[in-house]
């Protein structure tokens, strides 16, 4: 916050700020190094990839579209595009109108996190649709 004609202003956190790294320290994702700490993003991707499998889940009640989502989630991790799946990941908070969780907000300055973040995910992702029984072990969505 700062003031501006002694009316106190809301700064909007901006991932691509300064404070990112700093943001992302404070998390415990990185360390003051720059280095990722791979437990914590472990943890962090666990949390958020069950957090975002139970709203898909809640919001979309065709099967299919949780499919599609899925899928196309596997395709762009099948040509190791991390940022496109990041984005997809915004763009689903988006579409079933929830605000993207602000520490994965916050992953968005750092490549390098952002990398390992949608790796993580999209392993566990794929556990909790196979536990779920939308695709198949080996990855595959079951097309019935």
């Amino acid at each position: 916050m700062h003031k501006k004609n002694n009316e106190l202003i809301m700064r909007i956190p901006n991932p691509f700020d300064d404070s990112a790294q700093t943001r992302l320290v404070r998390m415990g994702v990185v360390n003051k190094d720059g280095q990722i700490n791979q437990e914590v993003l472990s943890t962090f991707a666990a949390i958020f990839t069950g957090l975002f499998f139970d709203d898909i889940c809640d919001f979309y009640s065709d099967t299919e579209d949780l499919l599609t989502v899925y899928n196309t989630f596997f395709e762009f991790y099948s040509k190791e595009d991390h940022q496109h799946m990041y984005l997809l990941f915004s763009i689903q908070y988006d579409y079933i109108r929830k605000p993207l969780p602000d520490p994965v907000w916050w992953l968005a300055g750092n490549g390098i996190a952002v990398k390992e973040f949608m790796t993580r995910f999209m392993v566990r992702y794929k556990e909790l649709m196979i536990e779920a029984g939308f695709i198949k072990a080996g990855g595959e969505a079951d097309k019935k």
